[in-house]
């Protein structure tokens, strides 16, 4: 287990079911200093704004009981990757593949950017 906080917590429930690529995803929570408790809750559509996680982290937090949620290991952004996952609540995924995405996509890091 990593204790890099290098992962995103992507809503599977909560994102477009037809997602596209070049559609946003909906991120848990908001984000944290690296002393602070982590964020478990909300979301936002901005990566930049989003908690970030490490998978000791999101392993040991509960979240994953039942398997709910895909917290074995960070799952890759492709094409039909919500309706690969649909049968979890969430997914992690690698904060840089999504940072990555977004700029392909020419989509915003956080609101007050608008990648120009």
């Amino acid at each position: 287990m990593t204790d890099e906080r290098d992962l995103l917590a992507i809503s599977i429930k909560h994102t477009e079911y037809k997602w596209k690529f070049g559609m946003p995803c909906v991120l848990w929570g908001r984000r944290t200093q690296d002393g602070e408790k982590r964020c478990f809750r909300g979301y936002t559509l901005f990566p930049e704004e989003a908690e970030l996680y490490s998978l000791a982290e999101w392993q040991n937090s509960g979240y994953g009981a039942g398997d709910v949620c895909k917290v074995d290991a960070p799952v890759e952004m492709q094409i039909g990757f919500c309706k690969k996952f649909r049968r979890y609540d969430t997914v992690l995924v690698r904060y840089d593949d999504y940072i990555n995405y977004c700029k392909c996509a020419c989509l915003p890091l956080d609101r007050g950017n608008d990648n120009d």
